[in-house]
Parts: C-alpha cells; sequence; structure tokens
C-alpha cells in the first residue's frame, strides 16, 4: 500500500464513523455511500490530492452531497 491509498484508506474510515454517527446509518450503508459517491472519486484523485486534507474537511463535502445530490 503507498501513502495515497493509505490517506484515502484513512479518510474513507473516519468518514465511516462520521456517517454511522450523523445518520444513524450502518457500517456497511455509510460505506457504501462512500465508494459510490462522487466525492470518492475525487479523493482518490491523485491530480486533485484532496486525500491530503483532514478527514472533517472532506466529510463536509460527502455530507453536502449526499443531502443535496450534488457534490459542490
Amino acid at each position: 500500500m503507498n501513502t495515497k491509498e493509505y490517506l484515502v484508506q484513512s479518510i474513507v474510515s473516519q468518514m465511516t464513523i462520521y456517517l454511522m454517527e450523523d445518520f444513524h446509518w450502518d457500517m456497511l450503508t455509510a460505506l457504501k455511500a462512500i465508494y459510490h459517491s462522487e466525492l470518492f472519486r475525487k479523493l482518490d484523485d491523485a491530480e486533485i490530492e484532496l486525500y491530503t486534507q483532514s478527514p472533517k474537511y472532506v466529510y463536509c463535502y460527502l455530507k453536502k452531497e449526499l443531502l443535496t445530490g450534488k457534490y459542490i
């Protein structure tokens, strides 16, 4: 596992916890929401380097996408 993959997985792990707390979802539902989101595609993009940001910062974008149906 390289550094980028590690950072992405760390953010996904923390965002899963945030979703479980905020939406009262189980872990599988939270993970599906993350991995099927537009934000995840951006998070995994080496050119954008969103994975270098804090999990809470990235989660704000995910939550907005989930609530509005739009990424940013």
